[in-house]
């Protein structure tokens, strides 16, 4: 990727200015108001760009009839620079926004926002909670994974209560104190019967024993994914054929998230689960740890009520949990 800055009147100009020698694929990383009152912009553009290396193609290759026509107006590039600027209010690594820029350049977005940029750069895959659920949530301490638990297990007991009775609830966190005592409060409720594993063989045999039938909830103890003997337990954990999907709660600084889901990543993940997304004002953190890891969202937990479903993720609801504090 090379970077260029560039100085103009204000920020239309500096748009122009930009396209005009970088082309139509630029992506404005940064923006400054000088002293003078001019505009500074700091400008990328990936160095196989062609049509970017060699400004006179442009005109030929914009006039192509066969080329797919591209979005690109002052009001479009202002967009763009709004979008820009939600992301860094979040604290968006500037390499993530770049390549975020440059993906929704490549599908050639019809109408740009921070919803359709969003849809086309990340996966989301949310949590079927039905009979079939199987999964074990992982993750670092006190991050909200036995509330997270006990939601999806009073959600699938509400809505198919005829497999309640069938259903497997099993917690490794044993060594927290009230660990086993916050998930059976739940689930005595409920009428789920608990399984507490202090062991992997205890595990196991939970998991050999358990309906094929009938969900299958693992609550796993917090793991500081620096210490090599709580990942390796938890590794084998992971090791017994059920999906661990990643906790992560919303609020995080950016390059602590990356480095956090880069020592899970020894884990088999594919998903991320965001927690306590109600009293999170920035989401860069999990932004930037699916991107770096290419994690697909699922579900985000938004309250600390029992009874408060586990919302699904897509670009929606993502980009109104963006939105949400930013101007306040």
């Amino acid at each position: 990727m090379r970077l260029r800055t560039f100085i103009a009147a204000d920020m239309p100009a500096a748009i122009a200015v930009v396209r005009d020698a970088l082309g139509d694929s630029a992506i404005i990383l940064s923006s400054e108001t000088l002293s003078d009152k001019r505009i500074s912009v700091t400008a990328a553009v990936e160095e196989h760009d062609e049509e970017a290396m060699i400004p006179n193609l442009k005109p030929a290759i914009k006039n192509n009839s066969h080329s797919a026509p591209k979005v690109s107006s002052i009001a479009t590039d202002e967009m763009r620079h709004e979008i820009q600027n939600t992301l860094r209010f979040h604290n968006v690594p500037d390499l993530f926004i770049a390549k975020m820029m440059q993906e929704a350049t490549n599908k050639n977005l019809r109408a740009l926002s921070l919803e359709n940029l969003l849809t086309v750069f990340f996966a989301f895959e949310p949590i079927a909670l039905n009979a079939r659920t199987k999964l074990m949530l992982v993750g670092a301490p006190g991050i909200g994974k036995t509330l997270t638990i006990a939601k999806m297990a009073t959600r699938i007991a509400m809505e198919n209560p005829d497999i309640k009775k069938e259903m497997t609830v099993i917690t490794t966190d044993n060594k927290r104190a009230g660990g086993v005592e916050q998930l059976r409060a739940f689930t005595d409720i409920l009428g789920i019967r608990l399984r507490v594993a202090g062991t992997l063989s205890e595990l196991r045999e939970h998991i050999d024993v358990a309906s094929h039938h009938a969900p299958l909830l693992i609550d796993t103890a917090g793991c500081n994914p620096y210490d090599a003997d709580d990942m390796a337990e938890l590794g084998a954990h992971a090791s017994l054929g059920i999906e661990p999907i990643l906790a992560m709660q919303a609020g995080g600084d950016s390059m602590e998230a990356i480095d956090m889901a880069e020592a899970f990543s020894e884990l088999p993940l594919e998903r991320l689960l965001i927690t306590r997304a109600d009293t999170a004002r920035r989401f860069g953190g999990v932004l930037a740890c699916a991107a770096a890891h290419r994690l697909a969202f699922c579900n985000t937990s938004s309250s600390s009520s029992i009874t408060d479903a586990l919302a699904p993720l897509d670009g929606t609801r993502l980009a109104q949990f963006l939105l949400r504090y930013q101007h306040a």
